[in-house]
């Protein structure tokens, strides 16, 4: 006997098969799409970052290789946090600080590697935007303060340097809320060595600005 397939049967098959085409398709859009928060707040901002920093003296010595005509610099690479008012490293880059002190690359790569890791945070003010697409903020850094050893041209122990750089908010400050890329930059203005009523200005420095570029962690951003 010819097995008959009723028409019923077949459109209700049809129907349950693009159910279920139709619910896989949304699923794996949702996993594929940003969760954006539905009340927007400065807080969105909140997150681990990584990305670059470009560091450059502001007012370079005569004679002294600018960079102009030449491609932008690759940067350093760093790593951030930002909660509450604060942006804090955990290995802020002191390479080019410790180089305008000592003057020799080799020796101030000896002395990065013998201070390690510098944590470093910034106090900052946010504002939503009216748009509420974009956080500004004001910067409030204090004073970087390191410990450097310098070596003994003598038989006595070296004796430890203390470096105090002031550090100024520079002119840029934002963070994008749909992209999760931050970017702001300040600059250090004086370099003082030493403590107290020995404190000195260091000779010839004229300043260095740090301009960082820096993503959200993706985790952070899309709240999973």
């Amino acid at each position: 006997m010819k097995k008959v397939i009723k028409p019923v049967r077949v459109f209700v098959s049809m129907l349950l098969m693009g159910c279920c085409a139709i619910s896989f398709s949304a699923c794996s859009d949702d996993e594929n799409t940003p969760q954006v928060p539905d009340e927007v707040t400065t807080d969105a901002m909140f997150g681990d970052y990584t990305g670059k920093v470009v560091m450059s003296s502001v007012n370079p010595l005569e004679g002294e290789d600018t960079g102009e005509g030449e491609e932008t610099p690759a940067g350093t690479d760093v790593s951030a946090s930002v909660a509450n008012d604060t942006i804090s490293f955990t290995n802020f880059p002191i390479k080019d600080i410790v180089l305008s002190v000592v003057g020799d690359e080799a020796l101030a790569d000896q002395i990065v590697e013998a201070v390690g890791d510098v944590n470093y945070k910034i106090g900052y003010e946010p504002t939503l935007t009216a748009n509420k697409d974009s956080v500004v903020f004001v910067m409030h850094p204090e004073s970087l303060k390191l410990s450097v050893t310098l070596p003994s041209s003598t038989e006595e122990e070296a004796q430890p340097l203390l470096v105090e750089v002031k550090v100024e908010a520079g002119n840029t400050a934002a963070y994008a809320v749909e992209s999760g890329n931050m970017k702001f930059d300040f600059h250090a203005a004086e370099i003082l060595l030493g403590e107290g009523e020995g404190q000195t200005s260091l000779p010839g420095f004229k300043g260095m600005s740090f301009d960082f570029d820096m993503n959200q962690s993706k985790l952070a951003h899309h709240g999973f």
